[in-house]
């Protein structure tokens, strides 16, 4: 029985609803292919351009690997030390043979050539890189793309060869040619060229096409480097992308369209006959369950997006309350969640977690993101006295007066840009400044507002501050570096107890060869390297020497003398200096019981640190060198500074005392340049006062000067002390502190320091002066 009309229209109504909408939804799936097709081959040759950089940088490590191994061979540094050319070009030859690097070369520090693995180059021969030189003579070694004299090209690596200075250069090179190309081309799925751009224009210097596709390849067509664009050769269309190598070399990268858009035909062909067997079976309740489902989908995929792009706050499409309604409600949900966690997260990484200020982090990102010129400087205060606060009142009340000190520097008239905690009771400002000048008021402004005491638990805490500064850009350029700097002055500003300090009178950073010098200290003293020289003091009533200064010397093997100023303050301010002093003593102290023997009536001086002066073990140990050496405590004197006075007054004169007791004669070194009054010295058991260089150097022509070393030698005699003027260097020097009742001279107008084997010569032939 046939169909009825009725029956055959409804059937090709519906057939032709059908097919026209399965016909629009082809054409769609078609146009979004090409979208796809297009961000795939997009991706794909961004992916393998990241593959190619990531093959270019581990060729190079391991060209840097393998040049220092051979850099580090005891053989092949002791064969260029000594020009043997043979050693030197097989060690090259089998070291290139092993690696698999086609050019092997070493030149000296000059830049010519010692050694090569090319028949085209030869020893003498100057270097064919200079640039690659320069460059490694700044930064340490060198890499680069760069083209031989017979026009091949080469992956390039120079590296130093040290012992332990630097005596030559050992380059390394690898063939950058077709076979190169092909291999890379293999490993990141893309075709690859090497091409030099000129002003003559582009030249291929390498590639991974076969002779055919590189007689169709053009290079007129390049977009800018890192810009793609789509170029046809021999019948097939590219995605190309250029990469810079090095100079005008630049590398090509190519991925074939047709490669992304098989997938996609051989998907469309499928979907082709799924449309028609959908026609025939499902017809239009197909087209109904495909608009049910779809169309919820992809609003759920733009609100995806949106959440990719940080968009938390729109709200999602009404959807009904079907399956695809409830995974709706879970992506709601998990879309708050995202936004919390994240919302925590950004919290935990630029805030701080007991004072809710920015930490360090954010201070250092939001110091980059200032314009370039913007007149800056970084401030950084540490509260004086927490940490005697935080251990005798517990953590609980340091945490609590930390964060009140937060909020009173966040409260100041004039705020910074920015207030921040560094770390512990370090808190950074970054300020918005023109001058020094608006810089100290401001550190002024902050110290203001310790200023008033903080109560907490009915606990009065008395608390202040010290704050370094460092300005941009005369201090540094980056923030790392002016914290670092205003962490140094603030460092001076404690130590000098002036409460502020800017990075320009903190003095220079320590130099990186200090790192090693503690250690290197250690091992001069473990090997005998100090030795004591001795400066004769000048009694000037009887013109006789009658003592002399003990004064610490490093004769450095190989070196020669280090200076006195190049480690001495740096053990001083490490706590070294605990270690040499005890040494010193008893080499002087030896010295002393020798001279004795020998029937030479002299003492000796020897200078005391800070940290020396506040040892507890220091009179014990003092009073153990002289029994032991059987050394008459009056020969001995030891010389501490002012400052060193200062850190710890008790505890300091304690410790005088205890020395005094025991008969060891005590003096003030460089009098005049500390704190230190003559009424205050009163008080302490010191016999001399030694006056400082600065205000003897040219005393016969500064009435200034005069009139303080009169006034300083009559007030030190009405106390009972005796003077004694250091850095005396010329003839009128010496008289006039002769004539104006100074009792010791010391100085190289009397002597330099000598070793204790020419004191007693020395003495004997200057017996008056």
């Amino acid at each position: 029985m046939g169909l009825t009309s009725l029956q055959r229209r409804i059937v090709l109504v519906f057939v032709g609803l059908l097919v026209l909408v399965m016909g629009l939804v082809l054409t769609l799936v078609r146009e979004s292919s090409a979208r796809i097709v297009g961000s795939e081959g997009s991706n794909g040759l961004v992916v393998g351009a990241k593959v190619f950089q990531r093959l270019l940088d581990q060729n190079q490590r391991q060209l840097e690997t393998a040049a220092g191994v051979l850099s580090a061979d005891f053989a092949f540094r002791e064969a260029i030390a000594t020009q043997d050319q043979p050693t030197m070009r097989s060690v090259i030859r089998n070291h290139g043979q092993r690696i698999h690097a086609q050019v092997m070369m070493v030149a000296d520090t000059s830049g010519a050539l010692i050694a090569s693995s090319q028949r085209e180059t030869a020893a003498g021969d100057a270097f064919p890189f200079p640039d690659l030189l320069l460059e490694a003579e700044s930064s340490g070694r060198s890499a680069g793309f760069r083209q031989m004299r017979n026009g091949q090209l080469y992956q390039v690596v120079l590296v130093p060869i040290m012992a332990p200075r630097r005596i030559a250069w050992v380059a390394m090179a690898f063939r950058v040619d077709d076979g190169w190309a092909r291999d890379m081309a293999e490993v990141t799925g893309l075709a690859v060229h090497v091409v030099r751009f000129g002003a003559r224009g582009p030249v291929l210097l390498a590639s991974s096409f076969d002779a055919k596709q590189r007689a169709a390849l053009s290079l007129s067509g390049l977009q800018a480097a890192g810009r793609q664009a789509l170029l046809d050769a021999g019948g097939e269309t590219w995605r190309t992308m250029r990469l810079p190598l090095d100079g005008a070399m630049q590398a090509v990268l190519q991925l074939p369209v047709s490669t992304v858009e098989a997938p996609f035909s051989q998907l469309l062909q499928r979907l082709l006959w799924v449309v028609g067997i959908a026609i025939l079976v499902f017809a239009l309740g197909s087209i109904t369950l495909a608009r049910r489902i779809v169309k919820p989908l992809e609003e759920l995929s733009a609100a995806a997006h949106r959440i990719a792009q940080g968009d938390y706050g729109q709200a999602l499409p009404a959807l009904p309350q079907d399956e695809i309604g409830r995974l709706a409600t879970s992506f709601a949900h998990m879309r708050d969640g995202i936004a919390s966690r994240e919302e925590r997260i950004v919290r935990l990484a630029y805030v701080d977690g007991l004072t809710d200020l920015p930490n360090r982090t954010r201070f250092l990102e939001t110091f980059a993101r200032l314009p370039a010129g913007t007149s800056r400087a970084v401030a950084v205060l540490n509260i004086d006295r927490f940490a005697m606060i935080n251990n005798a009142l517990g953590y609980q009340v340091g945490d609590r007066l930390l964060r009140e000190v937060g909020e009173r520097i966040s409260r100041l008239e004039r705020p910074p840009l920015m207030v921040a905690r560094l770390w512990g009771d370090h808190f950074a400002f970054l300020l918005e400044i023109e001058t020094e000048d608006c810089a100290r008021g401001f550190a002024r402004a902050v110290l203001e507002q310790l200023h008033d005491p903080i109560t907490l638990d009915g606990q009065r805490l008395d608390i202040g501050g010290s704050i370094g500064i460092a300005l941009y850009p005369q201090d540094g350029t980056d923030a790392g570096t002016l914290l670092r700097r205003a962490e140094l002055a603030l460092a001076a500003a404690k130590r000098r107890r002036s409460g502020l300090a800017f990075a320009h009178e903190a003095g220079a950073e320590p130099a990186p060869e200090q790192l090693s010098l503690i250690g290197d200290m250690r091992a001069a003293m473990a090997n005998g390297e100090f030795l004591l020289a001795y400066q004769p003091k000048l009694d000037l009533v009887s013109g006789r020497v009658n003592a002399a200064e003990a004064l610490l010397r490093w004769r450095r093997p190989g070196s020669g003398m280090v200076a006195p100023g190049s480690f001495i303050p740096f053990a001083e301010q490490t706590g070294f200096i605990r270690e040499i002093t005890p040494w010193v003593l008893d080499a002087a102290i030896r010295q002393l019981a020798q001279w004795q023997a020998q029937g030479l009536d002299i003492a000796v001086s020897a200078n005391l640190s800070t940290l020396d002066l506040l040892d507890p073990e220091l009179p014990r140990r003092v009073k153990a060198l002289l029994e032991f050496h059987r050394v008459p405590p009056a020969r001995l004197c030891l010389e501490i500074t002012e400052s060193a006075l200062m850190d710890e007054p008790a505890l300091a004169l304690s410790h005088l005392n205890a020395l005094a007791a025991l008969g060891v004669k005590l003096s003030i070194d460089d009098y005049g340049v500390g704190q230190a009054s003559l009424a205050y010295l009163k008080s302490l058991p010191v016999n001399e006062l030694k006056l400082d260089r600065s205000f003897v150097t040219a005393i016969a022509d500064s009435p200034r000067n005069a009139a303080i070393v009169k006034s300083t030698i009559m007030l030190s005699h009405a106390l009972g002390l005796s003077v004694v003027a250091e850095g005396v260097e010329t003839a009128e020097e010496l008289d006039w502190l002769r004539a104006n009742g100074c009792d010791v001279g010391q100085g190289y107008r009397i002597s330099k320091p000598i070793m204790a084997a020419e004191l007693a010569d020395w003495m004997a032939c200057n017996a008056a002066i």
